[in-house]
């Protein structure tokens, strides 16, 4: 992601599956969730409640320093599909870190050339591939100091909650030009092992089956599994008469006790002749306690506690 958050086109062919992953931890400060209302904006309670379980365990991921640019997470959670890591970027005193509009430029923490990127490795040194975006928090008024807040998916294969190590790298700090022109700010190595912590996971695996819709295109659309938890939902789906070049979809979105309806913010997947899978966050964490069911199209899924 160039500009912090965006939608991830899903491919247009066939692919291997981006299968689960993932969980969390980190920091600990209790009542976490007012923390990050400067990523979501506004929780209510239960959403506060959701981040301060996610993020209960009493260990801290340490700063990291390098070339006297001190990264600090400021704090960290996340479930099976989802990590978040709010870092506090301080330059050395007297540097001065400018605001940006889009029409000079934006910040990056990646640059355009091998060995500028970001990159998660397992205790092998092994890549971990996954999907990632950030967007910048307020500032401040501090002139030396950014807040970016990086999320997390998992790519097939991966999965934060074997409690092994999981090295996020850092390379540094770009400006990146309207015309893509990146411009190094501050560079080094900076490493978070954020896949040393466990913790506990909410979601549920409703029973989807039977559960249909029909598809103006490709015939019965059949529902084959879903997962939900507090940050996201992942679903898999096929259809009984594939038409090519049409992949055809149903709205998705759970359906909370005052009959109010939380959709998901954007998602990534992959597709084949007949069969399509996705994951996505929600834009703010979801109560599952408070949820009754999901919606899929016009088909209605009880979720009932395991």
């Amino acid at each position: 992601a160039e500009r912090g958050r965006r939608s991830v086109r899903w491919p247009r062919k066939m692919m291997a599956a981006a299968i689960a992953a993932a969980v969390l931890v980190g920091t600990a400060a209790a009542a976490a969730g007012p923390l990050w209302e400067r990523y979501f904006g506004h929780l209510d309670e239960g959403q506060q409640a959701v981040i301060d379980s996610l993020s209960a365990t009493p260990e801290t991921l340490p700063a990291a320093e390098s070339n006297g640019t001190v990264m600090t997470p400021l704090a960290a959670f996340g479930d099976r599909d989802f990590y978040y890591l709010m870092l506090e970027i301080r330059a050395p005193e007297g540097t001065v870190l400018p605001d940006y509009g889009e029409e000079k430029g934006y910040y990056q923490l990646f640059g355009d050339v091998p060995g500028e990127k970001i990159s998660l490795m397992d205790g092998d040194g092994q890549e971990l591939y996954n999907n990632r975006e950030f967007a910048w928090m307020p500032r401040t008024g501090e002139d030396n100091v950014l807040t970016a807040v990086l999320r997390l998916w998992p790519a097939e294969g991966v999965d934060f909650s074997d409690g092994t190590d999981k090295i996020l790298h850092i390379p540094g700090l770009w400006v990146q030009s309207p015309d893509k022109v990146y411009t190094p700010v501050l560079t080094g190595s900076w490493d978070f092992n954020i896949g040393a912590h466990s913790g506990g996971v909410e979601s549920r695996t409703p029973d989807v089956a039977g559960v249909t819709v029909e598809s103006e295109d490709c015939g019965t659309m059949t529902l084959e599994y879903l997962r939900i938890s507090p940050l996201g939902m992942r679903i898999r789906y096929s259809w009984s008469d594939p038409v090519e070049g049409v992949w055809p979809s149903a709205e998705l979105a759970v359906v909370m006790k005052d009959g109010s309806e939380v959709s998901l913010a954007n998602s990534v997947g992959s597709a084949g002749e007949d069969w399509s899978e996705a994951y996505g966050p929600f834009d703010t964490p979801v109560n599952i306690e408070q949820a009754a069911a999901v919606r899929w199209g016009d088909a209605i899924i009880p979720l009932e506690a395991d």
